[in-house]
């Protein structure tokens, strides 16, 4: 995390499904790993979070290969 130093680490997928218990636990691990410690949230598209993002992904490598924006 102190090299990346995020503002923001969201959580999405199954993970969601940890809600604020999870929440918390990973806050206070990164407060002991982080001088900044990241907000951490979770993904408002919840589980659907990761084919989303696939998609994402794909078109971004659709318009760069093919359509050169």
């Amino acid at each position: 995390m102190l090299v990346v130093d995020p503002e923001l680490v969201v959580v999405g997928g199954g993970f969601s499904r940890g809600g604020e218990l999870l929440l918390d636990r990973m806050r206070a691990h990164l407060a002991g790993m982080c001088l900044n410690p990241p907000e951490v949230a979770l993904s408002t598209f919840g589980e659907e979070s990761i084919a989303l993002g696939a998609v994402r992904m794909a078109l971004d490598h659709v318009e760069q290969e093919r359509l050169d924006l």
